[in-house]
């Protein structure tokens, strides 16, 4: 199978806005750890603290996994483009092969971060319901 130079090139905007994601992702959680920290320093309670701070630490490593395997993948389509340059197609259809694959492989552990991301606001939304539960409690 022979690949034109240009569809490797195609990666390029696809693995940029993914990483530029993963990025903002990784800043929000690093806004929400300061925030944390910077409760409990002050002595505001939040609920689950510790289970809260491992699901972040959990999706803080996720986030150097996505970025990583994202950088691979524009690394391999780059490489790619230049194999299929210099007519070693094969070589060149290889390499694009292992682009897709770190692109899809990126876009997992992105989904599992989600995953992570969900359960720690189930926590606070949790917490709110039985506070307002309580509230019912002590107003009858």
């Amino acid at each position: 199978m022979t690949i034109p130079i240009t569809t490797p090139a195609l990666l390029f905007p696809a693995i940029a806005i993914l990483m530029l994601g993963y990025v903002n992702r990784y800043i929000g959680a690093a806004s929400v750890i300061r925030t944390i920290t910077k409760d409990y320093s002050t002595g505001h309670r939040r609920v689950q603290v510790v289970e809260q701070l491992q699901i972040m630490q959990k999706r803080i490593g996720l986030f150097r996994y996505m970025l990583e395997i994202g950088a691979f993948a524009l690394a391999m389509a780059c490489l790619s483009m230049f194999l299929i340059f210099v007519d070693k197609q094969q070589a060149g259809n290889l390499v694009f092969g292992l682009s897709l694959v770190a692109m899809i492989t990126s876009t997992l552990v992105s989904f599992y971060e989600t995953v992570l991301s969900n359960q720690s606001l189930n926590i606070e939304i949790n917490d709110v319901y039985q506070k307002e539960a309580n509230k019912s409690k002590e107003t009858k």
